[in-house]
């Protein structure tokens, strides 16, 4: 007797998925910590905010928000069927591509990290960019 996959109800292949529609928010969220535009968290019942610092090495940082926004990236990918990369135009594969080197330049590149904290469109480009990518790989 065949199983239904628990978590195939939470797909949706004609439209905006639940897994999508949950992690959208935290993307959003953690994007505009790393972008150095916001800052989000908690103060209680315990102190927790994005930009808490997991690890640190020679001017390289590596927090919260920086998981969260790979994770979900990862998830994304993932619950989306992992599509290949000749589905995409080469403007779309441009979009994803720049969406996961400017968020991996942003943690282990000091001097990326510096810039996106001191200039607001830099950090507003990252925003923009994360945008266009998780749209391409979740929706698209």
């Amino acid at each position: 007797m065949a199983t239904a996959n628990p978590l195939s109800s939470m797909k949706n292949h004609e439209g905006v998925d639940l897994i999508d529609a949950l992690l959208a928010p935290l993307f959003t969220a953690s994007t505009l910590v790393m972008a150095g535009i916001g800052t989000i968290g908690i103060d209680a019942p315990i102190e927790f905010y994005l930009s808490d610092v997991l690890y640190s090495a020679s001017g390289t940082e590596i927090n919260w928000a920086f998981v969260f926004t790979m994770s979900t990236l990862a998830v994304a990918w993932i619950s989306n069927e992992a599509r290949d990369w000749s589905d995409f135009s080469q403007e779309q594969a441009a979009v994803v591509g720049g969406m996961f080197l400017l968020n991996l330049f942003a943690a282990i590149v000091p001097a990326v990290a510096d810039a996106l904290s001191a200039y607001w469109y830099a950090g507003l480009l990252l925003v923009s960019l994360n945008a266009a990518g998780y749209y391409l790989i979740a929706y698209y």
